[in-house]
């Protein structure tokens, strides 16, 4: 199949394809849009951006078709052996999964927009990008001649591409692989710094792999005006979208930065590579249900950044700044006393990408982050540091990626255990299947390291002892607590405190005038547009506690060196 894609109109947010549809043999052809894009395991519903569809043969003879569900379309050929479909695709979502188009750049994620042949997957596709002479073009997609080749659609579709004017560019090498940095958008890279420790830890990546999977691979950055934070993995790249760009290299931002780039390049081995069998091959036009988002998303968030720490790139004070963030997610979320890790990633089709009804789920990135965690300090601790999740890892992608196996929730148990040397069972069942609560294990596997574990009551005591967390600067519910003051009082999430004792609340100044006058508090609500007034009474019992690790104040002892490096 060719693909050509241009913009007759960049203003009307529309971009125009026209897919030719070469040896045909079939008196009727199925054409299939996908209806979901792997690294967001939800539908989409991409064919709601398609306006208009012709088919016509290349002597411009219309063809007959008829939609047959919401995202497949019959064509009656008669066995005519080329033919054309022409449609458009509005492109107006910048992220980093879909496409976009605007007066600076064409942003493609074929995915969203490439329709295939039923039955025709494996075939090697050409694309062409029409009126590019002037621009530079950030793809994975290899060139020949005057237009790109991919070996089958499955790879056509995990392969984005900018097209711009405006794009930046760098690359570095690591064992022989070329790994280029493109960033579209204003800003300022500071690219020595940048290229420095992007090879670091890609380094320490391929060690644990020992070789990269791809011959060679594409950071894609999308910087925009305004706060954003977004990654998708691809097969041999990445879009990632973050912002403002006049900060997203300083401090924390520049954490947040070199954070979701090694949770992406991961992701080239883990999930593009290493993949469940439930979802070996994909099947873009239904849900590919899974319970192991603890493998897909866990275990990538998890190595994401301790590869940061072990390469250096990180300090030791950084990657725990980042484990008690996560572990904040976590105990915050009581979610978890009612859907374990497994069964959420079994949910992600459902709700995985948005809050939510309060209290429904787990997380498949924190929960399966922490379990992570906990496994790979149960082998480090076990061996004595001889072994690690890294060798299991390293297992799969030698054992089973190359092969092309997907990982069953069988094998993985299977292969924890041999790493172990023992039974998985009790973390199998009451952790990754179950609802026992992460602090008594977490713990537990710590010791070993010479970390500690200390729960302490949330200085917030509107969240501590009320049971109402609010985000930042506002005094909206976030999330309410489970059999707290605040829940039996009937206070959900989105109402919002706008007196408490008669003073009114500015800002995030609730939780600050509950703590001064503590005790009984006569609470304005304002809930379902109108307000109401109620008294909330300090529970005995605290909420949302702040859990956070202690490290050792002296030497730190062998395990602990060889977890996170020196």
């Amino acid at each position: 199949m060719v693909y050509s894609f241009q913009s007759f109109n960049r203003g009307s947010k529309f971009l125009d394809i026209e897919c030719t549809v070469e040896n045909n043999k079939d008196e009727e052809v199925f054409l299939q849009l996908p209806a979901w894009r792997p690294g967001r395991y939800e539908l989409a519903n991409f064919a709601k951006n398609i306006q208009k569809l012709e088919v016509r043969t290349l002597n411009n003879k219309r063809l007959d078709f008829e939609k047959v569900t919401k995202d497949k379309w019959r064509i009656k050929t008669g066995k005519i052996k080329k033919f054309k479909i022409t449609y458009n695709y509005y492109a107006n979502t910048l992220d980093a999964g879909s496409t976009w188009v605007d007066d600076h750049q064409i942003y493609i994620n074929p995915i969203n927009c490439c329709l295939y042949v039923e039955g025709r997957q494996h075939e090697s596709v050409r694309v062409i990008l029409e009126n590019t002479q002037k621009n530079d073009i950030a793809t994975s997609l290899k060139k020949k001649e005057n237009y790109f080749f991919a070996e089958s659609f499955d790879e056509l579709v995990d392969s984005p591409i900018i097209i711009s004017e405006r794009l930046q560019h760098g690359s570095y090498k690591v064992k022989g692989v070329k790994f280029n940095v493109w960033f579209h958008g204003e800003c300022k890279p500071p690219w020595k710094k940048i290229l420095k420790d992007f090879k670091r830890f890609t380094q320490e990546q391929l060690n644990v792999f020992n070789e990269f999977p791809f011959t060679e691979y594409h950071f894609l950055y999308q910087i925009l005006p305004f706060k954003a934070y977004h990654g998708v993995e691809h097969q041999k790249s990445t879009v990632i979208c973050l912002g403002p760009g006049y900060s997203v290299f300083d401090d924390e931002n520049y954490e947040e930065f070199l954070g979701v780039s090694s949770h992406e390049l991961f992701h080239a081995w883990n999930v593009k590579s290493i993949r469940p069998a439930d979802m070996l091959p994909y099947d873009y036009t239904k849900e590919n249900y899974t319970r192991m988002g603890y493998l897909t998303e866990g275990v990538t968030t998890y190595y994401g950044d301790l590869m940061l720490k072990r390469s250096g790139v990180f300090t030791k004070d950084q990657f725990i700044k980042q484990i008690n963030k996560t572990l904040d997610r976590h105990f915050y979320n009581y979610g978890t006393l009612n859907k374990s890790v497994a069964d959420s990633s079994f949910d992600t089709w459902l709700d995985g990408y948005e809050r939510g009804i309060p209290n429904r789920k787990g997380s498949i990135y924190t929960e399966g982050c922490l379990m992570a965690c906990i496994l790979d300090l149960t082998i480090r601790g076990k061996s004595q540091g001889e072994k690690s999740l890294d060798d299991v890892m390293n297992t799969f992608f030698n054992k089973r990626a190359k092969l092309n196996k997907g990982i069953t929730e069988d094998f993985f148990k299977l292969s924890i255990e041999k790493a172990l040397g023992s039974s998985l069972d009790l973390l199998w069942k009451n952790y990754f299947y179950g609802k026992e609560q992460y602090y008594s294990v977490l713990k537990e596997v710590l010791q070993p390291f010479g970390i500690g574990l200390k729960k302490e009551e949330n200085q917030d005591k509107l969240a501590a002892k009320y049971g109402f967390y609010s985000s930042l600067g506002s005094s909206k519910a976030y999330l309410i607590a489970p059999d707290s003051p605040a829940e039996k009082a009937g206070i959900t999430i989105g109402d919002e405190i706008i007196a408490i004792n008669g003073i009114t609340i500015k800002s995030d100044s609730a939780k600050h005038w509950a703590e001064y006058f503590g005790g009984k508090l006569e609470v304005t609500i304002k809930k379902d547009g109108r307000t109401k007034n109620m008294n909330l009474f300090p529970s005995s019992q605290s909420f949302f506690p702040k859990v956070r690790l202690i490290l050792p104040s002296s030497k730190q002892n062998k395990l602990l060196k060889n977890w996170l490096g020196a």
